[in-house]
């Protein structure tokens, strides 16, 4: 009875050392298992952010496709369009092209014109109603009585402070407005501009021209001429002046043309005679 008291003490410490070594374990237990736990929390965590990373490239994707998908449809419906009003599109732009480049031309070629301009050759949206300055003296023939007056006033002038002279031969001067064609100094035909497009109102190009009235003003050719030794006819004479033409319908540019400008007496020697 008396080893009683140390045997239940015995026992008492075997059980606290049982419940120690029981939690020591449990807490070895834990630690492994947490252990064991943050191993696999890596790579779960790693794929998730792995397969989140996919999800959200997947996402891209399909939004850069359906992008790509939009603006492909909206490239092929404009083309369609395009081609739909291509037709109308293109007679639009050649008329802007022609139109602009008939300005352009007619712009400079207008403003060649007091390079090459003549007295005898006149661009107006008028008709001219007397002769250019430095012609004031000659016959001219105009259209209208008053015209016809104040021509005849001049040649009145003329002779009187010239009384006593006379011409070898008589010519007639006048504006030429229905000039379609001439020859230029190549020798070749051109067409000669008659209507030139300038802005809201066109002007027309004339031509003062000089002719022989009549061959033989005298019995014998021209007047004044011994015709015991010559032979005279009065002859139309023409000069180059320059004007607005275009050679086959193509290139329009300022070129040398013929017209009649002035009547001259041709004379040639009678033959036999000395």
């Amino acid at each position: 009875m008396r080893h009683l008291p140390q045997l239940q003490e015995i026992l008492h410490v075997n059980k606290v050392m049982s419940i120690f070594f029981y939690v020591i374990f449990l807490a070895y237990l834990r630690g492994i298992q947490s252990t064991n736990m943050d191993q696999r929390s890596l790579p779960e965590e790693s794929l998730n952010s792995l397969i989140i990373k996919l999800i959200q490239a997947d996402i891209l994707k399909n939004k850069a496709s359906k992008q790509m998908e939009d603006i492909k449809n909206n490239v092929q419906n404009t083309m369609k369009k395009i081609d739909i009003i291509e037709p109308d599109i293109d007679v639009n732009e050649n008329m802007k092209l022609d139109f602009q480049t008939v300005i352009s031309m007619e712009t400079e070629l207008l403003r060649q014109q007091k390079h090459y301009s003549s007295p005898r050759v006149l661009l107006s949206d008028n008709t001219p109603l007397e002769p250019p300055p430095l012609y004031l003296m000659e016959e001219y023939v105009g259209s209208s009585g008053v015209m016809n007056r104040t021509s005849r006033r001049r040649r009145f002038a003329e002779t009187k402070s010239h009384r006593g002279e006379y011409s070898v031969c008589d010519s007639e001067s006048r504006w030429v407005t229905d000039k379609s064609s001439a020859i230029d100094i190549r020798g070749h035909q051109v067409t000669v501009l008659g209507e030139i497009k300038m802005g809201t109102s066109p002007v027309k190009q004339y031509f003062y021209e000089t002719k022989c009235k009549q061959a033989k003003p005298a019995k014998s050719g021209c007047r004044g001429i011994d015709d015991k030794h010559w032979n005279s006819q009065c002859k139309t004479s023409q000069t180059f002046v320059r004007a607005l033409t275009s050679e086959n319908n193509k290139l329009v540019a300022w070129r040398w043309i013929r017209i009649d400008t002035s009547c001259v007496c041709a004379l040639s020697r009678k033959i036999g005679r000395t």
